[in-house]
């Protein structure tokens, strides 16, 4: 099942004339899950939440943007499990810390931000991926994983963001699909 969606991620870089990188991300919002690719080798599936507004490119949409991506920006390296950014700033303040950490979506542990690559979609205008600051990122509520449950943003478990974190590069391509 994985190898079909490597494929899915080759054919949306030559529609578009990008070179697949090394390492690359596949999203399903359908299955909560993504799929992390290496050297065009299947490598691992992480759990994860989509927006709980589903599918939107739009600018205060609060939905999860389809196409493809990359990652502009690795945020966190080093920091502690459970770390709370705000603004894309580390709080020094661990998110059982937040009274309110089960029921609000804080960012967590490692920031991937994407920016988008397909013009008019996903990037530019009322529709830019990385000025609506959408990013791969641990969330505070794991029992939320595996449903939509984000106000846009990927989210995953603390540990799996830790783990996935070093080993894919920035500029790394992400894509995501409705499948």
């Amino acid at each position: 099942m994985s190898v079909c969606y490597y494929d899915e991620i080759v054919f949306a870089c030559n529609t578009i004339g990008l070179r697949i990188t090394s390492q690359c991300l596949y999203v399903s919002v359908k299955d909560q899950r993504m799929y992390f690719y290496s050297e065009a080798r299947f490598e691992s599936t992480y759990v994860i939440s989509t927006a709980v507004k589903g599918i939107s490119q739009i600018q205060d949409s609060d939905g999860t943007p389809l196409g493809l991506h990359e990652i502009a920006d690795k945020i966190g390296e080093g920091i502690p499990w459970g770390t709370v950014f705000i603004g894309r700033k580390n709080t020094g303040k661990i998110f059982t810390e937040y009274g309110d950490w089960e029921t609000k979506g804080y960012v967590t542990s490692r920031i991937l931000r994407l920016k988008g690559l397909q013009e008019g979609y996903n990037l530019g205008g009322n529709c830019d991926t990385y000025s609506r600051y959408i990013y791969i990122h641990g969330i505070t509520n794991e029992k939320k994983i595996g449903i939509p449950w984000t106000c846009g943003c990927i989210g995953m478990r603390n540990s799996d963001i830790i783990e996935l974190f070093p080993k894919i590069a920035a500029h790394s391509l992400v894509f995501i699909s409705e499948k």
